[in-house]
């Protein structure tokens, strides 16, 4: 059985990795040096907050354990959760590892079909599901035929589904954790990679992998006790578990579970987090209602704030960290920088970025206006993080430096190549796919291309898949364009285009009150979606994405622009679950739209041009 909660309470402080030899460890030792310790804070369907300690996190996780144990899971089977964050996802989390089980995290917020996918290849063998309604989707595209028990978390049973159970009839009112049937190099998580070009991928880590990233992050990043991180992004993708979950609960730190993206600004006011650990496309929301609001200020006042960002950068640059909001110049800079930290709670020490690179002058406007935002980089298959900056040493073009432990080379190509104790085991069942990009010597192919490795620091400049070459063999990475795009107010969503084309081009979902400031602007009343007025408006786009290109070579200037009418989501199957384009399916689905673009201009012949050639 678990050790008893109830010792006198120690002083919180960073757990000895040698006592954390798997990840129910991590979860054990935290409880064990305060029971009664807030271990969280959720927001639950009512609205209301609520705490959770330690100890009642343990008696849930307990619960857990003995419904697993219930169910006739052994050791290295399955077990699938699509739930929303919260303490019942770390309970179970805690709960599985503890019973030797590998977990595999589902998206809420994806499609039936792909949740079929995932669950059939990872061969589950019971799943954590919302509701019934995600259950009938289900049953519509899949019978799932391995799938011996599905424990529905809200709502009612279906009558007609013999292996579903309401978490209330399944959930034992009462259990105990037992004794750790985990070991290191054991399989903890089947985590799935995007499959933006191509079926998903499930990567392999064992403990021993994550927990070899968790505390290299810990080493990089320092969280403290007294930290309260604000979990923004979902547990099922490796990034939040890791950076978000394990690595501040190591350090004691305090998770705080909100609405996400729907009561974000309510969650950030109300809980005044310490940390954030977020993708770019927060801090550029930010930034373009930053700029929005500039545009409509008089001249004086936007030059005052240029100059607060100037100012406080330089002093950055001389080593001032983290950059005090009263070194800079004016009061109007004094209140610039107080009230982007009222943005984020008001209390914001540092905020960690990943996933895709943060358009560098998004990211000196919020470090020098003293919200230090730390940019790292990873992938799913170096389990995940491999660099990042640090406190004091903080340089926000580059990716940072290596976490202890990790080697880095770059090959030939330029690709970048890893070598560290957080690589997976491999892919699911694909031993193809896994020789492909890990070699013998252990050393992973990532995909990615770097500069240079200065000083040691990593410098990206995209996907060695994700070139574009033009019809007259110029070179572009979209991704770069597309981050300086998205930086404009008037863009929601991008996608930049011209594999084999004649020039590149851009399809862009507008920023709805942007687009209709811009129709006023014109002179265009809001239902006028004539021909004349598209031009109107697509001409205005294309000379606003001029400004911000201004700085690339001529030949990755965008020619034409075309402004959709439709998001990309999940939903809609052009976004992944983790928000990256499925450039393939949007290049698809706007077909009419590029044929529009490239009308009456020579294209050369390709095969497979409709697939834009890209990769998200």
């Amino acid at each position: 059985m678990v050790p008893s909660l109830s010792p006198p309470a120690l002083p919180v402080s960073t757990l000895d990795p040698l006592r954390v030899p798997t990840l129910d460890a991590l979860y054990r030792e935290r409880a064990l040096q305060d029971p009664q310790r807030r271990a969280l804070r959720h927001r639950g369907e009512d609205g209301q907050w609520r705490d959770w300690s330690w100890q009642a996190l343990a008696e849930r996780a307990g619960c857990y354990a003995d419904g697993l144990l219930r169910a006739g899971l052994r050791p290295g089977d399955r077990i699938a959760l699509q739930i929303a964050n919260g303490p019942d996802w770390l309970a179970i989390d805690w709960a599985a590892h503890t019973l030797g089980l590998v977990v595999v995290g589902l998206y809420v917020e994806d499609t039936p079909a792909s949740t079929a996918f995932l669950l059939a290849d990872s061969g589950a063998r019971l799943a954590f599901l919302r509701d019934a309604e995600g259950l009938a989707e289900l049953r519509r595209v899949q019978g799932l035929p391995e799938l011996r028990e599905i424990v529905l978390m809200q709502g009612e049973r279906p009558l007609h589904e013999r292996r579903a159970q309401t978490l209330a009839r399944w959930l034992p009112a009462q259990g105990r954790l037992p004794e750790s049937r985990a070991h290191r190099e054991q399989l903890a998580a089947l985590v799935y990679t995007s499959g933006s070009t191509g079926r998903p991928k499930g990567v392999m880590l064992s403990h021993a992998a994550l927990l070899a990233n968790v505390f290299a992050c810990l080493q990089a990043i320092r969280p403290e006790a007294s930290d309260r991180l604000l979990s923004l992004l979902p547990m099922a993708h490796l990034y939040e578990r890791v950076v978000g979950c394990y690595t501040p609960l190591a350090a004691g730190a305090e998770l705080c579970y909100g609405g996400g993206s729907r009561s974000l600004i309510e969650d950030l006011a109300s809980e005044r987090p310490t940390a954030l650990v977020a993708v770019p496309r927060l801090f550029e929301r930010i930034h373009a209602v930053i700029e929005a609001e500039l545009a409509e200020a008089p001249a004086p006042r936007r030059a005052l704030f240029r100059l607060a960002v100037e100012a406080g950068w330089a002093a950055q640059q001389k080593g001032a960290h983290p950059v005090k909001v009263a070194i800079l110049p004016t009061g109007l800079s004094r209140r610039a920088g107080e009230t982007l930290r009222q943005r984020l709670g008001g209390r914001l020490r540092f905020a960690v970025c990943g996933g895709a690179p943060l358009a560098l002058p998004v990211a000196r406007t919020f470090i020098a206006l003293g919200i230090p935002v730390l940019q790292g980089y990873g992938l799913t298959e170096a389990g995940p993080v491999v660099s990042t900056n640090r406190l004091g040493d903080n340089e926000p073009a580059s990716a940072g430096r290596p976490l202890d432990g990790v080697e880095i080379r770059v090959a030939p190509s330029g690709e970048l190549l890893v070598k560290s104790p957080a690589l997976m085991m491999g892919y699911w069942q694909d031993r193809e796919a896994t020789r492909a990009v890990l070699d013998e010597a252990g050393w992973l192919r990532t995909g990615d291309k770097v500069s240079r490795l200065d000083t040691d620091r990593v410098w990206l400049t995209g996907r060695l898949k994700d070139i574009l070459v033009t019809a007259n063999g110029e070179k572009a990475s979209p991704a770069d364009l597309e981050q300086a795009l998205r930086q404009l107010p008037l863009v929601d969503q991008v996608m930049v285009i011209g594999e084999a084309k004649p020039f590149l081009a851009a399809l862009i979902v507008p920023d709805p009150g942007q687009l209709a400031l811009l129709r006023l602007q014109l002179g265009l009343t809001d239902g006028d979606d004539s021909a004349e007025a598209q031009t109107l408006l697509e001409e205005a786009a294309l000379q606003a994405c001029g400004g911000a290109l201004r700085g690339f070579p001529r030949h990755h200037q965008i020619r034409r622009v075309a402004l959709l009418r439709e998001g990309w989501s999940v939903a809609n199957q052009l976004l992944t679950p983790s928000q990256k384009l499925r450039r393939a399916a949007i290049a698809r689905r706007h077909a009419e739209d590029i044929e529009r673009l490239y009308a009456g201009h020579y294209t050369a012949p390709k095969a497979d041009c409709s697939s834009n050639a890209g990769h998200g």
